[in-house]
């Protein structure tokens, strides 16, 4: 095999990515989980006309199959089981497929001797847990937040202030199974290719969105929800009586970013991955539902348990080290994922 390997690449990035490559010595394999992959978007992949193998990262006998390619110049890993809220319930599986199904892929790579030139890995925020606060003595890392405090309201960590979190600045302190099980993947890879002598990117990706989602998946992003809701006449709601921030950025930009990394330039290591740009759940909220022509959001105290408060990258260094900026503004991109909603559930 030549050319890139994405492992997990027929989904929402992958399929992002493999239009801003072309189809040209670009494979992919991928498990085509249903929970992930609804009959559109995988049709939306299958037409891209890009040579694929169906096959889990947990089957020795896929693996085999996979190996029978030889090695490829990139490896982009991308598969794994997402859900904060699900993978409280789904430890297992989380750990099965996040954790082993790659120890597994590495082992099959090891056994014939496939070493790729570059490995990228598409990681998350979720490493982060609550993220870095600025305390009156420094930086501080708060606990996870739990349930008998969130039930009384309280949400916010007193007297601190939420940092940008940075991967050369701040420990990352999983506050949830999948993104422990995430930050297992580039602990993991960056030993394997260090043994190995392999450039190794790892990104932590905060809120990607986009048109191309999957409209059946509940754990693919808050906005795909807040959209149903106001193109059904529904008020949007903002749990926690308000004040979450998320950092949204746009599938495209994800996917120019992890090209730079696929062509070998820059200098390997773990960046972050968003816009740089903090947006109050509220704030979002109420853009969609002017979009939308939907009602105007209503706070509520429901929470989710592992849910963070605040997330918001500092991008400065991926910035400085690669050829890369976000291209498409918040308003533009919540605008076309609005008329991708639509034209979905109208079909």
């Amino acid at each position: 095999m030549t050319g890139t390997l994405l492992v997990g690449g027929a989904g929402f990035i992958g399929t992002a990515l493999i239009r801003q490559l072309g189809t040209k010595d670009v494979t992919v394999f991928d498990s085509f989980s249903p929970i992930v992959h609804d009959p559109a978007s995988i049709r939306a992949f299958t037409e891209l006309g890009v040579d694929y193998i169906a096959g889990s990262v947990t089957s020795a006998f896929d693996l085999d199959a996979l190996m029978e390619r030889g090695a490829p110049d990139s490896l982009v890993y991308l598969a794994a089981e997402t859900g904060t809220g699900r993978s409280l319930h789904n430890v297992t599986l989380n750990a099965s497929v996040n954790t082993l199904g790659l120890a597994m892929l590495l082992d099959a790579m090891s056994a014939r001797e496939i070493m790729p030139k570059r490995i990228i890995l598409t990681s998350t925020r979720a490493v982060y847990g609550e993220g870095p606060y600025q305390g009156a003595e420094g930086v501080e890392y708060p606990e996870q937040r739990l349930a008998p405090a969130l039930e009384a309201g309280q949400f916010e960590f007193e007297g601190l202030t939420p940092l940008d979190m940075a991967a050369a600045k701040h420990f990352p302190q999983p506050v949830n199974i999948y993104g422990s099980t995430k930050l297992s993947q580039e602990n993991i890879l960056r030993n394997w290719t260090n043994a190995f002598q392999i450039p190794f990117y790892a990104f932590r990706l905060q809120n990607v969105y986009g048109a191309g989602q999957s409209l059946t998946n509940p754990y693919t992003g808050v906005l795909i929800y807040f959209i149903k809701c106001a193109l059904q006449g529904k008020p949007i709601p903002i749990f926690e009586n308000g004040g979450i921030t998320r950092d949204f950025v746009h599938v495209d930009d994800v996917a120019s970013l992890l090209a730079e990394a696929i062509h070998g330039r820059g200098k390997p290591g773990v960046y972050d991955c968003g816009s740089g740009n903090r947006s109050d759940l509220f704030d979002v909220a109420a853009t969609l539902a002017d979009i939308s022509g939907g009602p105007k959001p209503e706070l509520c105290d429901t929470f989710r348990l592992g849910d963070v408060r605040h997330a918001n990258a500092d991008i400065a260094p991926t910035t400085a080290t690669f050829d890369w900026s976000n291209r498409v503004a918040l308003r533009e991109g919540l605008e076309t994922l609005t008329d991708f909603v639509r034209e979905r559930v109208q079909s």
